[in-house]
């Protein structure tokens, strides 16, 4: 575990008494029991304490606890560490008629710090139209050749079969790798022990609105946190854009799934997990996407993604889709949206109740763990929780119903009013969360049409493979 560092999330603190051990977080409310010997060592940690000092009999299970500590928001992950034993690293590429990114990729990949010895190239074409060999400058480069086209998912298969390393790392051909790419990502296998870890997806171009759009909300951007998931119903996954993976647990997975055009990392990434691997997501050990500039592109394929969820879903039937509800900002969502499809608001006077009778009980949940915490922040907790609900809740509908709302409009207009606060609220809310420099009419422009191909998109997965499952949610207690 030596280089990792911790420390206690903002607003967090542990408490050791009578009633037992605890991790507590005041903003957002949180409590956590612990076992006695893990908070012997978060406590090793607030006090500025190294992990390598800390005597562990499993340091990758450990260090995998610390991070869905630091996934969840009670820790912080200030270092990772530098590498110090370098496993043999095969960089897998798969390319069909791209010679010019290509060749920016490679550029990119030379200036990688990572020892030549321990590191290989392989770039599997994809029965382009030009052989490769005569773009590609370095004869270091191993270039494997589909005379067909099989897919990029048979392509990764190709190059992973070929490859020499302890890590598959893959890599898209119209991707820029940062030179501190392979090192902020390894450690996550090497030392934490994970499947596969994927790292941040930034976009390469801003000339365009479209570019400013896509570096921000592009599907292949997860975010700026920490997220660690194993077994279990969610569908985290993390794209082949820049994705690492242990051999052992590619072969354990059955690598890709060849034939899938599009969702194959997901589908790669849902059999690892399912055979135990975590896997990790950390906002760094980025690569610069080249995105589609050009709005018919990047809609065709938004609705290819969405027809991809059908077919996951009935492959993989015990994962979910979550939605978490708390009770009393669920009924505050009804009575809003009552209010407005009735043109009335007296289901508003229900708010004031639920409002206070979510403070009531927050506050009594937590006085069985005798935290003490004021007024101002219960009703922060509470507005926190009716917030995040009509976020979630608008978000779904939209992604997944706006033309069905649209049409609802059409033969009873306070629908279209019903939507049109949904889209208001949700847009500000990733507009303000996201921070494109886009003008808010423009992004509200390409937000909505994103939203809409998608969910074309899904339908037509749904009708295509004779499986609707992809609309199922489950409700999940906040």
């Amino acid at each position: 575990m030596e280089g990792f560092r911790f420390s206690l999330a903002k607003n967090v603190s542990l408490r050791s008494d009578a009633d037992g051990f605890l991790l507590i977080s005041k903003a957002p409310i949180k409590i956590l029991r612990l076992n006695k010997s893990l908070y012997n060592l978060l406590a090793h940690i607030s006090e500025g304490g190294e992990l390598a000092d800390f005597p562990t009999k499993h340091p990758q299970e450990t260090m995998q606890v610390l991070l869905k500590l630091a996934a969840r928001g009670y820790l912080r992950l200030e270092n990772t560490p530098t590498l110090t034993e370098f496993p043999f690293v095969s960089v897998i590429i798969p390319v069909r008629d791209q010679p010019d990114d290509l060749l920016d990729c490679l550029k990119a990949l030379e200036k990688v710090r990572y020892p030549g010895d321990k590191f290989e190239i392989i770039v599997v074409d994809d029965g382009s139209r030009e052989k490769l060999e005569k773009v590609v400058p370095s004869t270091e480069t191993k270039i494997i050749r589909n005379e067909k086209s099989k897919g990029a998912a048979a392509c990764r298969n190709i190059g992973a079969e070929a490859a020499k390393g302890d890590i598959l790392a893959f890599i898209d051909a119209d991707c820029l790798a940062t030179e501190s790419w392979l090192e902020e990502l390894v450690p996550f296998i090497q030392q934490a022990g994970a499947g596969g870890v994927g790292g941040y997806i930034d976009g390469h171009g801003d000339r365009k609105w479209l570019e400013r759009y896509e570096k921000v909300f592009s599907p292949l951007n997860m975010g700026s946190r920490l997220i660690i998931e194993g077994k279990g119903e969610s569908g985290f996954y993390v794209p082949t854009a820049n994705l690492l993976a242990s051999r052992e647990a590619f072969k354990s997975a059955g690598g890709f799934k060849e034939g899938m055009e599009v969702g194959e990392d997901v589908d790669f990434c849902w059999r690892l997990r399912e055979r135990g691997y975590a896997l990790v997501y950390t906002p760094s050990g980025s690569v610069a996407h080249k995105h589609r500039n050009q709005l018919g592109r990047m809609l065709k394929r938004r609705f290819e993604y969405g027809t991809s969820e059908a077919l996951l879903y009935r492959t993989h039937r015990d994962k979910k889709k979550g939605f978490p509800v708390s009770l009393m900002a669920g009924l505050s969502f009804v009575a809003l949206t009552l209010a407005i499809l009735l043109a009335n608001p007296y289901p508003l006077c229900a708010l004031p109740v639920l409002f206070g009778s979510d403070i009531w009980w927050k506050s009594s949940t937590i006085g069985k763990y005798k935290v003490d915490l004021s007024p101002g922040q219960l009703a922060a907790a509470a507005l926190r929780s009716l917030l995040s609900f009509c976020y979630y809740a608008f978000f779904h509908l939209i992604r997944y119903y706006l033309i069905l709302i649209i049409g609802l409009g059409i033969a009873w207009w306070p629908f279209w009013v019903w939507g049109g606060v949904g889209i208001i609220y949700a847009s500000v809310t990733d507009y303000t969360v996201k921070k494109p420099k886009l003008f808010y009419p423009v992004f509200l422009y390409f937000y909505l049409l994103e939203h809409l191909a998608y969910q074309v998109g899904v339908f037509w997965g749904c009708v295509k493979h004779r499986y609707f499952g992809s609309y199922l949610l489950s409700f999940k207690r906040a």
